[in-house]
């Protein structure tokens, strides 16, 4: 159950019925990032030491949807 109890569709054709759209793992990184920076989040939490360096360089890259490769 959903939090707001209601329930999930069990076929493929509920779920299209129900307005759901699909969205890329780099939608939704992107989306989340921009609810995180409006809201005034913490970004990186535990990251210590990155704030003006690499931490800058990933926010962009995620918000214009290039593709990050992390060593």
């Amino acid at each position: 159950m959903q939090a707001d109890g209601a329930a999930r569709p069990a076929t493929l054709g509920a779920l299209r019925e129900s307005g759901y759209e699909s969205h890329s793992i780099r939608e939704e990184m992107r989306e989340n990032l921009i609810a995180r920076l409006r809201r005034g989040d913490h970004l990186f939490p535990g990251i210590v030491g990155y704030d003006r360096t690499v931490i800058p360089q990933v926010e962009n890259a995620i918000l214009s949807g290039q593709d990050i490769i992390l060593l």
